[in-house]
């Protein structure tokens, strides 16, 4: 089994990303409308049916494909899905909907990260039909029969990031907005990979999710997490850590190398208590290290543009 019911109402399935568990969460809002949120890489659909098939449920009792954002190891999925089953809607930030409807500057993006890795990752991202599109730009509220959601603007990982607050469990859907984690694992890692960090906007959208008050955070990276209060202090402070760390580096005359792996050091010592498994968990969660100082490095060089 490869799914867990918590909170109340709320099947999260483990995606099995490349065969590993606790890497990529998708989460099922179980009620009279059907909604998937962040779906995964289009890679992992399978697993996602068969966890489904576990419930006796099939693509084809969604009704709703939820976006936090559209990086690919969280909407990937979402043309493969609206192929088998068209009656779908997708809900996502208008800031994203053009990279559904037509992929290729995000998978091509994409493709300078991870280069000729990027399909084995995360599969081959299909189109998304327009008709199938509601786009928000946060400040609307989605009526799912009986389970009412909110949407918020959320940028700070990525300028088309939206929150999602169920008001039936009193869950946030943060995407990656509070970091990534390993269950049973009292510490949090920023995912700050490029081109949209923005260390203001994400101080802004922390406290947009406190104020929530939310009972949980759902990760996508990975799972559902109580101690609310607790998480989002630490991912607030590991995220200026790093940037700080990264900006100061920038400024130090050494070369990028060595500032790397200062962030690299960084990184390993906040993650000292793991065994070299749980590491290489956390590693595949986040992305390398260097995606993340990459992508503060690129903040940094547009502020001193700015």
């Amino acid at each position: 089994m490869n799914t867990q019911t918590y909170p109340h109402g709320i099947l999260t399935l483990d995606t099995l990303h490349l065969g590993r568990p606790g890497v990529v969460a998708t989460y099922l809002l179980l009620g009279d409308e059907l909604a998937l949120v962040d779906p995964g890489p289009a890679g992992t659909l399978p697993t996602v049916e068969a966890a489904l098939a576990q419930h006796d449920l099939s693509l084809q009792d969604l009704r709703h494909v939820i976006l936090t954002h559209v990086h690919l190891d969280h909407a990937g999925a979402t043309g493969a899905i609206l192929a088998q089953n068209p009656h779908v809607q997708v809900h996502v930030h208008e800031r994203g909907a053009p990279h559904l409807i037509d992929p290729s500057r995000l998978v091509k993006s994409a493709g300078q990260l991870w280069g000729d890795q990027l399909e084995m990752l995360w599969g081959q991202t299909i189109p998304v039909p327009p008709k199938a599109i509601t786009t928000l730009v946060g400040g609307e509220r989605l009526q799912l029969g009986k389970r009412v959601l909110h949407a918020y603007d959320a940028p700070g990982h990525a300028k088309h990031h939206l929150v999602w607050y169920d008001e039936q469990s009193e869950a946030a859907f943060v995407g990656d907005n509070t970091g990534v984690r390993r269950q049973l694992q009292p510490f949090t890692r920023p995912a700050t990979p490029p081109p949209d960090v923005d260390l203001v906007a994400w101080q802004s959208t922390l406290d947009l999710i406190k104020g929530l008050r939310p009972q949980w955070l759902m990760l996508t990276h990975f799972g559902a997490y109580y101690d609310v209060e607790f998480h989002l202090a630490d991912v607030r402070e590991r995220l200026l850590r790093w940037g700080e760390l990264v900006r100061t580096g920038l400024t130090s005359g050494k070369s990028e190398a060595e500032q790397l792996a200062a962030l690299e050091a960084q990184a390993l010592a906040e993650a000292a208590s793991l065994d070299d498994t749980e590491l290489a968990a956390l590693t595949q969660q986040s992305g390398a290290v260097e995606l993340s100082w990459l992508g503060l490095v690129r903040y940094w060089q547009k502020q001193a543009a700015s």
